[in-house]
């Protein structure tokens, strides 16, 4: 670190880690970094990160000068879209979303969309004693839930796999491959083919889909937002609203898996104890590990030195496991005492679908405890956790009595 007579500058606070490393496991990364250099440039992600859970929570409720980065989302999502944009361009792309996943929203379709799916998907492989939990049980629920909410309730689960696969990894990917690149261009060009027919339907004809209020809310009497307009905000919809859920429900499976005893009280009381393990879970292994800010101003913060246009990463991963808010932070704790974590983000740009994500995990993890007995990890084949941008148990093998 070199020293200066003021703040010192991000470029001077170098933390050299490979991405190699960061994607296997982060946190011993992040521990050190916390105690040694909160703040600090890491080249692999050519952004500054940000790290313990004071500087994070600074940092990420000051929407003035912590703005939302914009080549990455323009580049995966398209321009616009929600990620990108502040104030009243914001409100504008964010009110139509809302709509469906607003509290008193998603409560009216709990049990009727969310619990029903899940409990449709897990009935149908009951009978083989075994499946990957991540892969074969909540992804496929998540995204047809999802899905549903959204309004592609024609697109088979297939589709929705692939769409959601060829997004994300474009999104983690930091531009190392071209041949994940053209993947995402081309699901991307897949979904606005997909749009296109699905909108001239719902410009006459609207629903209460999200794609319907996408297409009309906040619009003119006779007019529709163009496919232009909506593509980017679906694209995020895609990503956020499948992934979060299924991978929150898989984190925090694989969470109560390192505590056998605790799993056994949520198999005996699913509904009592889902939404206590949901949130550890989130705060244990948060699906999003970081949060991509620019900064609109010069600022100096936690000592450091940001100038204007300085790309930032808030690592919620982090925040969520530093010792000086949480005690024992890296167990998986269901009676640790409620506190807020960082999972869904800070500020004006907090997900808007944290409520249902919250709601289909809960329920995913109800039905998987109710329907598939004694469900318990798979002696045989262990989880695979993996991932820092994004990061879930995105292998997660279990057996149950059949």
């Amino acid at each position: 670190m070199t020293t200066t007579a003021g703040p010192a500058a991000p470029i001077d606070i170098i933390h050299d880690v490979t991405l190699e490393v960061l994607e296997d496991d982060p946190y011993p990364t992040y521990a050190w970094m916390r105690r040694h250099r909160p703040i600090a440039y890491v080249p692999e992600t050519d952004r500054v990160w940000i790290t313990t859970w004071e500087l994070c929570d600074e940092a990420g409720n000051n929407n003035e000068v912590f703005g939302p980065t914009r080549d990455v989302f323009h580049a995966v999502y398209g321009n616009p879209n929600v990620m990108s944009l502040t104030g009243a361009e914001h409100l504008a792309h964010r009110g139509p979303l809302n709509a469906r996943f607003r509290p008193r929203a998603v409560r009216g379709y709990r049990e009727g969309l969310l619990r029903a799916t899940a409990a449709r998907y897990i009935e149908a492989i009951r009978d083989r004693g075994q499946a990957d939990a991540n892969a074969d049980i909540l992804e496929r629920i998540s995204m047809r839930a999802i899905a549903d909410v959204l309004g592609f309730g024609d697109v088979d689960d297939d589709t929705l796999v692939r769409w959601f696969h060829g997004y994300a990894a474009y999104l983690v990917d930091f531009g190392r491959s071209s041949e994940v690149a053209a993947r995402g261009q081309a699901v991307k060009a897949e979904v606005a083919a997909y749009l296109e027919s699905r909108l001239v339907r719902l410009a006459g004809d609207k629903d209460d889909s999200t794609l319907s209020h996408l297409l009309h809310d906040g619009m003119p009497a006779g007019t529709t937002r163009s496919l232009d307009e909506i593509i980017g905000d679906t694209g995020v919809m895609i990503v956020g609203g499948f992934q979060e859920p299924a991978h929150g429900a898989a984190n925090t499976l694989h969470g109560l898996f390192t505590r056998p005893e605790q799993a056994a009280r949520l198999a005996a009381d699913p509904a009592a104890w889902s939404a206590a393990a949901v949130e550890e879970g989130l705060r244990w292994l948060a699906p999003f590990g970081m949060t991509e800010k620019l900064t609109a101003a010069d600022i100096t913060i936690g000592g450091v030195r940001l100038p204007a246009g300085t790309e930032v990463a808030l690592v919620l991963g982090s925040a969520n496991r530093d010792e000086a808010r949480y005690r024992d932070p890296d167990v998986f704790d269901l009676d640790r005492p409620r506190q807020a974590q960082a999972a869904f983000g800070y500020g004006l740009h907090f997900c808007l679908g944290h409520f249902v994500a919250r709601q289909l995990e809960q329920v995913m993890l109800e039905e998987m405890f109710t329907r598939l007995p004694r469900l318990r990890p798979d002696p045989g084949r262990p989880a695979v956790v993996h991932g820092w941008a994004v990061r879930a148990a995105n292998r997660l093998p279990v057996v149950w009595d059949a």
